[in-house]
């Protein structure tokens, strides 16, 4: 120490100026050599280290460049969707609908809020339908010997959800609340419409009766539902009093029940279901003719949802009354519902999904009908076909962004159950099954559609 309580040290002070001394004149001495500069020799030896902790940098920063996330608005933004991306996200898919199944009921959830990690506290009939349906598409795909193990005991619940009382006779009952063992007395046509779709697939590919007797059971209950002038009446329940009917008109109900009984009576030639499904089809003849194709029902106001609905039954109508008239709407709807995809690139968070259609749902549904219309055009050897296939891809990209994954979990108490669910909007992050099966559907439907290295880069 230089000081001391208060005292100078002179033998460490001398000993410090010497040394100053000889440091700095060495240094001065050095400085002026012209052969020997170590300030010089020291620059070098931090620009070679630089050099190296530039390169390493750079390095780095390509692979974190590769690594980087695109965000907007909280959303992970897809800028290249390949087939490998969409096989991946057939297999995630698959295995977050497992996740859905009740594990004592084996019926399984409308609904999953990702992030509080809680379902509810009943199951559905029809998204139990449409999961199963899309299960049996999964397994043409890859065999997955899990889904033959499960629809026995899947398609067991879909049976004990249909009534047995004289009054709803056929029909199914919406949802069952599981806490209570108790069946909701509610019963919508849709349901009931999904639920065929569903029971002649196991039917076709299992010859089981039980399959084909419940999808006639569900189609004759369905034309009691019908009004007079081809509309069908929503759904029967009961009040705790009495039983009443809906009256509104819903073009997705009539559209799924269009579907349904077209293809029930292509497979029983039943004429009952014929009759029921052509008064549904006049009845959108009539409404495309005086409202054009953008449609609207009581339930909503115009929207490419229910629109497509249109184009899809009249689809499924025309396989057993080929009808130009039919043929005619099919396709100049279908145009129709082209032109209202957003094709904006300048926006990531909304290129590739259609004019007021919001969520993932309603996206997913409209994907699964151009990927229908892209076969069927292809059937008609028109030569317009692959703006279907495009339409396709666009919105695929844009669900896929609204997907649930490794890169927007991570804050989840259960992000392992979450991955590849998608979540239903920008404000709404839960889930909803439908969602995950009609991308699924979009997906294992155009697959095969898409060569070896397929790349769509936005």
């Amino acid at each position: 120490m230089l000081i001391k309580e208060g005292k100078t040290n002179w033998k460490y002070l001398l000993m410090v100026v010497i040394l100053a001394g000889v440091v700095g004149g060495g240094t001065w001495w050095l400085s002026q050599n012209q052969e020997i500069r170590p300030l010089g020799l020291l620059e070098i030896k931090n620009t070679e280290v630089g050099d190296k902790e530039e390169d390493k940098d750079e390095d780095e920063k390509e692979k974190e460049k590769e690594n980087e996330k695109e965000v907007i608005d909280g959303v992970v933004i897809i800028r290249n969707l390949d087939k490998d991306l969409i096989l991946e996200k057939i297999e995630q898919g698959k295995e977050f609908l497992f996740r859905m199944e009740h594990e004592e009921e084996h019926g399984f959830y409308k609904k999953y809020d990702a992030v509080n990690d809680t379902f509810e506290n009943r199951l559905h009939t029809v998204y139990s339908a449409s999961i199963i349906y899309t299960f049996l598409k999964i397994y043409d795909f890859n065999n997955d010997e899990r889904i033959l193990e499960g629809i026995p005991r899947w398609a067991d619940f879909l049976l004990s959800m249909q009534s047995e009382d004289e009054k709803t006779y056929g029909a199914f009952h919406y949802s069952y609340y599981f806490e209570d063992k108790d069946k909701e007395l509610r019963f919508v046509v849709g349901t009931a419409a999904l639920s065929i779709f569903t029971l002649l697939d196991l039917y076709q590919r299992t010859s089981e009766p039980k399959y084909l007797e419940a999808a006639k059971l569900a189609g004759d209950w369905l034309i009691t539902m019908q009004k007079p002038d081809g509309i069908m009446k929503p759904y029967k329940r009961y009040t705790g009093e009495k039983w009443v009917y809906g009256q509104k008109e819903s073009l997705l109900y009539n559209g799924q029940v269009l579907s349904a009984l077209s293809r029930l009576y292509k497979v029983t030639g039943d004429k009952r279901y014929y009759e029921v499904a052509e008064k549904i089809a006049e009845h959108f003849v009539d409404r495309v003719a005086k409202d054009g194709c953008y449609l609207s029902d009581d339930y909503r106001n115009k929207n490419p949802i229910s629109s497509a609905w249109v184009v899809m039954s009249l689809l499924d109508f025309y396989k057993v009354n080929p009808k130009e008239t039919y043929l005619s709407i099919i396709f100049g709807c279908s145009e129709g519902l082209l032109k209202r995809q957003i094709d904006d690139s300048t926006d990531p968070l909304y290129y590739g999904r259609w004019q007021m259609a919001y969520s993932t749902s309603g996206n997913g549904w409209l994907a699964e009908v151009m990927m229908e219309l892209y076969h069927f055009c292809q059937e008609q050897n028109r030569t317009d076909c692959d703006q279907y296939k495009e339409a396709v891809i666009k919105v695929i990209r844009w669900l896929v962004q609204n997907t649930y994954s490794q890169d927007n979990t991570f804050s989840f108490p259960n992000p392992e159950r979450a991955i590849d669910g998608l979540f239903w909007d920008y404000d709404d992050k839960y889930v909803r099954t439908d969602s995950v099966c009609h991308g699924l559907n979009a997906y294992l439907g155009i697959i095969n559609d898409l060569e070896d290295g397929f790349s769509f880069v936005y």
